[in-house]
């Protein structure tokens, strides 16, 4: 089931994780019927190429054939335990890009996944974005996520 934050914001996906101690692989233990982009074991792990990969920490799957199913670099956002990274993909030989939200708990056995397919989102307004789906969540009654402060205070610490 697609969810729709609210008018201005995209449809995203909704998956969970908890890490799973023997394999060091996060298992996905909620997900949605039919979205396949997403592999059911995720391991988060320290990036080994900071000249190409422009974060500390990157989340990928297995390796099959050759190839990560899923991979992304995750970057921390201004929101404590809350990260984003893009997913790539090439359709028709075009190369597509997915904005993700990760949300970790505190003490880092699981993680949230927000799955904006085929949104792109661009830098100037990411801080923005995250804030406001943050607190549409909050609205809706659907976690117990901190709420964050108007733009004003966001932006320059000021209320």
């Amino acid at each position: 089931m697609e969810r729709q934050t609210n008018d201005r914001q995209p449809d995203y996906k909704y998956l969970q994780f908890s890490l799973n101690p023997e394999t060091g692989y996060f298992q996905m233990t909620r997900g949605e019927l039919g979205f396949t982009k997403v592999p059911n074991e995720l391991k988060v792990e320290e990036t080994q190429n900071r000249q190409q990969i422009k974060s500390d920490f990157i989340i990928r799957s297995r390796i099959k054939n050759g190839k990560y199913l899923f991979f992304t670099g995750i970057i921390q956002t201004h929101f404590p335990t809350w990260y984003f990274g893009d997913f790539y993909e090439i359709k028709n030989g075009i190369k597509r890009n997915s904005f993700i939200l990760f949300h970790f708990t505190q003490d880092q056995t699981g993680f949230d996944m927000f799955f904006f397919n085929l949104f792109k989102l661009y830098p100037d307004r990411r801080g923005y974005f995250i804030r406001d789906f943050i607190n549409s969540l909050n609205k809706k009654g659907e976690t117990d996520y901190p709420s964050f402060p108007p733009v004003q205070t966001f932006m320059t610490g000021k209320s």
